[in-house]
């Protein structure tokens, strides 16, 4: 159309691009609570620390902020806001995140084309799957650094119940300066083994943002854990977090992977049904919430085309697979690791 790479379609990013979308790129989505047909948190703009004064509202699909921010908007101001850029600059940033062309009538008028209220919602979601992958653009280029000087001792392991030997093994530790100062670090690395990111975890509990990662990487381009797996392997559990991860290692079970979220990607797709081939079997086990089970079936539907998928459910009043006993796992996954 003759706008250019620099060309911002304001109107297809309102249409597209939702505030739940937003909100769980940033990793801030497990972090609000329902409240009526709103979700409700601390505000991540300002730091805020009231757990009722930030308020989303999915079918506006705009937030307000009741307390020091004192107004809202709709996704391009908050992503203004939380960046501390324009909103043309806003407006470039999710059409990045969320592989959207500016001003390409084809995509987004194909998608628009007869769609019903649930249609534009599962075309959001398909956008979201798709993640932050842009046409051209290197995905997750290797880090050309490594942090150092991590400590491995810090409180927040045992609290979770991680071993030492865990720990080393994942390369985590706590990180005492730079942009993830004061949170432990998770190396996160490609199916290559390549060091791409690091994701800070929070260890103070009513810190709003529980995980930080850097601006430009793309988790749904990355299965975690997957580049320790050993080629052959005929099973994965998959789950949604890293502690679940851990906590199934020590378990006793290595053959375990992540998609750092409730969402699975195309590239996570293709990852691992290119990794376990024909016939290879995958155990689903995510969190007993609704977004977790929203990508069970999901994952039971794309991915059962291609292998044999079983989803798995969290003991009852555990929620999560990383607060089960590892003796409790042990009985739940070990039936399926013999052939």
């Amino acid at each position: 159309m003759g706008q250019g790479n620099n060309w911002v379609d304001f109107k297809q990013i309102k249409e597209k691009v939702s505030m739940e979308m937003l909100l769980e790129h940033y990793m801030l989505l497990e972090n609000l609570k329902p409240s009526g047909g709103n979700l409700i948190g601390c505000c991540p703009i300002h730091k805020g620390t009231n757990k009722r004064q930030f308020s989303v509202n999915p079918e506006k699909n705009a937030y307000y902020c009741f307390g020091d921010c004192g107004g809202g908007g709709n996704v391009l101001d908050f992503v203004s806001k939380i960046e501390g850029v324009t909103i043309r600059e806003a407006g470039a940033l999710i059409q990045k995140w969320f592989s959207l062309g500016g001003g390409n009538e084809n995509g987004g008028k194909e998608k628009r084309a007869g769609a019903s209220a649930t249609g534009a919602k599962l075309a959001r979601q398909e956008l979201a799957r798709e993640g932050k992958r842009g046409a051209g653009a290197v995905v997750n280029p290797p880090l050309t650094f490594r942090l150092k000087g991590l400590a491995t001792d810090h409180g927040f392991f045992s609290e979770r119940g991680l071993t030492a030997e865990t720990v080393n093994y994942f390369g985590l530790g706590f990180c005492n300066r730079g942009l993830m100062r004061g949170r432990v670090v998770i190396p996160i690395h490609n199916e290559a083994g390549e060091l791409v990111a690091y994701c800070g975890r929070a260890v103070d509990p009513d810190d709003e943002l529980k995980y930080k990662m850097p601006p430009d990487f793309s988790k749904m381009a990355v299965v975690y854990n997957l580049h320790r797996q050993e080629k052959g392997a005929r099973v994965l559990v998959v789950v949604e977090s890293f502690l679940s991860v851990y906590k199934i290692h020590q378990a006793g079970f290595p053959w375990v992977v992540a998609l750092m979220g409730s969402a699975l990607g195309e590239a996570q797709e293709k990852l691992l049904i290119g990794f376990l081939g024909s016939g290879g079997r995958l155990l689903l086990f995510f969190d007993d919430d609704e977004s977790g089970r929203k990508c069970t079936d999901d994952c039971l539907t794309r991915l059962g085309r291609s292998l044999f998928v079983r989803a798995l459910r969290v003991e009852e009043g555990f929620k999560k697979p990383h607060r089960m006993s590892c003796e409790a796992l042990y009985g739940l996954l070990n039936p399926y690791m013999i052939d």
